[in-house]
């Protein structure tokens, strides 16, 4: 029995808690905020302090949206995962809703004090989180929610100058810079969620060459977007050089990520796939994501301080992850 199958309901409130807001993925998510605002502020650390405001927003709205997860499948993992903590009685299911609207309201209120176009911003990422909790699931409504919510994610932090900027003249145009970066990050999250919904009984259709396919499409976005990276950033430091080190860095990073997608696809179609296959499959993903943020924040890697910091965070933050699973799930 494995330690996830082994907490139930005697698991201690503080590991209940841990797994019903999936606890061991916050350093992917901090790690998407940070590399997004070392892609928005060149490399640079925030010019205003109300900038680090987005960490806890991140945070809360992600956690929240994870246990909102958990209470609305939970007479389906009454019959599929009964050690999950709601069906187990570790936790009770109105307790796990207070919890959830704890957190998304805490995380919209510390995005709301950042700016009031950050607070709008985390809004529709909450949105579009709970939309794929109540309503969101299917083959292609679900992961694009979820490609949404993370690249919201990505985005409040890579946008951050823009959304607090504070000059009479408002704002100015959206960065457009960040659009092809946006948009291979949720892409990649899209296919990954693709895998992801073929591990369980939400979809019953035979395997077949599905799950190599969302897995190509995952290696596929993880090495362009260190090119979607160095396209946001291109423009800044002292002449093309250090983005084009970075650059380097991060195709690096992207190179290695794509490369673990593609030998699970390759394991995973050798005796033809299996539900427990996919469920490998989609864990080692989800343990590479935040080596995927560092392959984004390694463009920015000597274009100052805030590079290298989120780069760091996010390998360090893997490998904590990777030791969290082990008593709090990764799905």
């Amino acid at each position: 029995m494995s330690d996830a199958e082994s907490v139930g309901a005697d698991a201690s409130p503080v590991v209940a808690f841990g797994r019903l807001v999936r606890i061991a993925l916050a350093p992917s998510a901090i790690a998407d905020v940070l590399t997004g605002l070392a892609i928005g502020y060149a490399g640079s650390y925030p010019d205003s302090p109300l900038a680090w405001l987005l960490v806890p927003a991140s945070f809360g709205v992600y956690h929240g949206a994870m246990a909102l997860n958990d209470w609305s499948d939970r007479e389906e993992d009454a019959r599929t995962r009964p050690e999950r903590p709601i069906p187990s009685g570790a936790i009770a299911a109105p307790l796990a809703l207070l919890i959830s609207l704890v957190l998304l309201t805490g995380g919209l209120m510390w995005a709301g004090a950042a700016s009031p176009r950050a607070g709008i911003w985390m809004l529709v990422v909450a949105a579009s989180a709970v939309a794929y909790d109540l309503a969101g699931r299917g083959p292609l409504r679900g992961p694009l929610l979820l490609g949404l919510c993370r690249a919201g994610n990505l985005g409040v932090g890579a946008a951050a100058p823009w959304l607090m900027a504070t000059t009479e003249s408002g704002p100015g145009p959206f960065p457009v810079e960040l659009v092809p970066l946006l948009l291979a990050y949720g892409s990649h999250v899209f296919f990954l969620s693709r895998l992801g919904r073929l591990e369980d009984d939400e979809d019953t259709g035979a395997l077949g060459e599905r799950p190599a396919d969302a897995l190509r499409g995952v290696a596929a976005t993880a090495a362009l977007l260190p090119f979607a990276a160095y396209w946001a950033v291109r423009g800044a430091g002292d002449g093309p050089g250090p983005a084009l080190v970075g650059l380097a860095v991060a195709l690096g990073l992207g190179l290695k990520n794509a490369a673990g997608a593609r030998s699970s696809a390759r394991e995973g179609g050798e005796g033809g796939w299996t539900r427990a296959d996919v469920g490998r499959a989609t864990g080692g993903c989800l343990r590479r994501l935040p080596f995927v943020s560092a392959s984004i924040a390694a463009a920015a890697l000597l274009l100052g301080p805030m590079g290298p910091t989120a780069a760091l965070f996010a390998l360090v933050g893997g490998k904590v992850s990777g030791s969290l699973r082990r008593l709090f799930p990764l799905t």
